[in-house]
């Protein structure tokens, strides 16, 4: 006797998708190592079965066939077929009826089967999308906690880093500091001792012109006389200069009166008497 599809792929009748593609994938894994002619017509024929038990429309003709086969014809003498007629026309609506009803039985049972298995790997699913969804909220705590401390260290990194930066900021302003002071300090020393000596270079100036001053104290005086009697005789000489200028001027004053006297009254010759003329 022939085997059927699901002898081919060592499965019950009732197997669902997943059990008639997992036992497909063993035998062809398992054949894979052979490559004689037995195993590869092992391979084809379970291909073939694993294509039509795989399609649902498919697989449930193949059932309705298969229940068919099953079915036996009755041997019905003349003698008793009048008496079994009856039970025979029984007997082949029964026939017809299994024949309906155990395709769409099969595909029932196998349609609740595939919802159980369904139900129960969304549960699982569910179950494993919450124990991952605890366990990513898990890793989500983890992952803030460890960021926190990261961004707690780094805060404390850069504050540490801030206090050392304004440590050495006011260490190097302490010593620059210490630097233009000890600069200051040189300069001032440097300016009162130029101060010092410029004070005792200026004494010493000032020692040598009063000395120089009371060395030339006489010749000073004698020249300053001769300065003063110099500008008075200069005085004296433009004061007789300007005298002898106003006399002068005075004279020809005088002789331009008695030419015009003379004119007047017709004398050739000038006349003291006239008070007119008088100088």
């Amino acid at each position: 006797m022939a085997k059927t599809l699901y002898q081919l792929l060592n499965l019950p009748e009732s197997a669902n998708e997943q059990q008639i593609h997992r036992a497909f994938k063993d035998i062809e894994r398992h054949s894979a190592k052979c490559e004689d002619d037995s195993s590869i017509d092992k391979i084809n024929r379970a291909r073939e079965a694993f294509l039509i038990l795989s399609d649902t429309s498919r697989r449930i003709a193949y059932d309705r066939k298969l229940a068919a086969s099953r079915l036996q014809p009755t041997d019905l003498t003349p003698t008793n077929f009048s008496q079994s007629s009856k039970f025979g026309t029984w007997l082949q609506l029964t026939v017809i009826a299994l024949l309906l009803l155990f395709p769409i039985g099969s595909w029932l049972y196998h349609s609740a089967k595939q919802a159980e298995q369904t139900q129960i790997q969304h549960a699982d699913l569910i179950a494993t999308t919450e124990a991952l969804k605890r366990q990513q909220e898990e890793l989500l705590r983890e992952n803030q906690q460890i960021i926190d401390q990261h961004h707690e260290k780094e805060e404390a990194r850069r504050l540490e880093m801030g206090l050392r930066l304004d440590q050495q900021q006011l260490d190097d302003a302490r010593m620059f500091g210490q630097q233009q002071l000890e600069q200051q300090t040189r300069s001032l020393d440097l300016l009162e001792k130029q101060g010092n000596i410029d004070d005792r270079y200026q004494a010493q100036n000032i020692a040598e012109r009063q000395a120089e001053l009371q060395y030339k104290k006489p010749a000073m005086a004698i020249a300053l006389q001769e300065q003063q009697d110099q500008h008075l005789a200069q005085q004296r000489q433009r004061y007789l200069q300007q005298h002898d200028e106003n006399i002068a001027s005075i004279n020809s004053l005088r002789a331009a009166r008695l030419k015009a006297y003379d004119r007047e009254h017709g004398n050739g010759g000038i006349s003291t008497s006239n008070p007119a003329v008088a100088p």
